[in-house]
């Protein structure tokens, strides 16, 4: 007799573990199936820097989203911390775009246009950023200033989401789902390694490891592996009372359990021999990325030439074509919903993804959520290649 649960989730990575503890919160009978560990894939390397300036984010639906999620966080940390007891480190502060040359000025003030309608910011003068934080480069042009944004541990939140999600009755299950169980259009569970699962709907929140699920669905899932690796530094002198990026550069955060987090690769022109190298995870760090992490970070800071480094992390994002999520049911099936390819922007979408999961399935998956039609599959019928190099190479961190 296979097991039956109300909803079977396939990948524990924060977009997943988010969704079980949103329907576990609402009494929904769930299981939570991951087969290596809790946050191995992607959300165990990712900075965790939850800001709406940036590319990643477009006018309309696309910024609605991320601000909703935004607004989440505070009442979700606090509810994480209170029911597990973990320090998730989370931080609120204001924020410097810095602009460096021309290229990154005309960029940032660009996206100001329509972006300081919705978040307080403005531009700042290179004397009023030094007034902020006299120890950056003398050679910066100026800076967007943000009056907020936030930067957590993305594996302690990983973490302390599957903790909640079983205390309110979720069941983790170790163990690799190796295909979907459908009757006609309709699917109606999973099969693990080590038994089937019945259950009234799947999420497949899978990650790079959603694409191994289309066969089964009859339906491109179109996810690939970005590779993206940072520096946790250890700096002596005091810690940066603001978080910091700039376009061509990524960020520089001093972190609450006292590193410096700097970097990260992705979608730049140093590192594109080695955005892909392979289809799956790939955690192995170079000495290409250490090497231009350093000099970029010295570049915006120069002290750091003094300081230590601590730990390279590497791995790969889920990518889709266009660096959407791709967040919904399948069109022609029945009984399941994706929730991958958040890009960058796993973190920072994951409570988002999660309301809009659980809004859908709670209303019997009969409503799509207007939160989401942006991110629907259906966008997706019928490709039959997807370029995801161009879509690499558009990402900004």
């Amino acid at each position: 007799m296979a097991e039956k649960v109300d909803v079977a989730v396939i990948g524990a990575g924060v977009i997943g573990c988010s969704v079980a503890y949103y329907l576990a919160r609402e009494g929904i009978k769930v299981a939570l199936l991951e087969r290596e560990s809790i946050g191995s894939g992607s959300s165990a390397h990712a900075t965790g820097f939850i800001s709406l300036l940036g590319t990643e984010f477009t006018p309309g639906p696309s910024f609605a989203f991320g601000l909703e999620s935004y607004h989440e966080f505070p009442s979700l940390v606090a509810e994480l911390e209170g029911a597990t007891g973990m320090d998730l480190f989370y931080q609120r502060r204001p924020s410097l775009r810095l602009a460096l040359e021309e290229r990154e000025e005309e960029l940032i003030k660009d996206l100001m246009t329509w972006q300081q309608e919705h978040v307080a910011m403005h531009w700042i003068t290179a004397a009023e950023v030094h007034e902020l934080e006299p120890r950056l480069t003398k050679s910066l042009i100026g800076a967007v200033y943000e009056d907020e944004s936030a930067q957590l541990d993305s594996y302690r939140l990983n973490l302390a989401l599957a903790a909640g999600a079983e205390k309110k009755g979720a069941q983790i299950i170790n163990r690799k789902v190796t295909g979907l169980i459908s009757e006609g259009n309709r699917i109606t569970g999973v099969q693990t390694d080590q038994g089937d699962i019945s259950c009234g709907t799947v999420v497949v929140a899978a990650g790079l490891w959603s694409p191994s699920f289309q066969r089964d669905l009859g339906f491109p899932i179109p996810v690939g592996a970005l590779k993206g690796e940072r520096l946790l530094l250890k700096y002596d002198g005091d810690p940066l009372q603001v978080l910091i990026s700039s376009p061509k550069r990524g960020h520089m955060i001093s972190r609450l359990d006292g590193f410096l987090s700097v970097g990260s690769t992705g979608g730049r022109d140093y590192d594109l021999d080695q955005l892909y190298q392979g289809e799956d995870m790939d955690r192995v760090p170079t000495e290409t990325a250490r090497v231009e992490i350093m000099q970029r970070a010295i570049d915006v800071f120069p002290d750091l030439e003094n300081a230590a480094l601590v730990e390279q992390l590497a791995g790969s994002r889920p990518l889709s074509p266009d660096r959407v999520p791709i967040i919904g049911p399948v069109p022609g099936k029945e009984g399941v919903v994706l929730a991958t390819g958040h890009t960058t922007k796993g973190i920072h979408l994951g409570p988002s993804t999660a309301k809009a999961v659980a809004e859908y399935i709670q209303g019997g998956c009969k409503q799509v959520p207007e939160s989401i039609k942006l991110f629907l599959p259906e966008r997706f019928a019928g490709m039959t290649e997807a370029d995801f190099r161009t879509a690499g190479l558009s990402v900004d961190e």
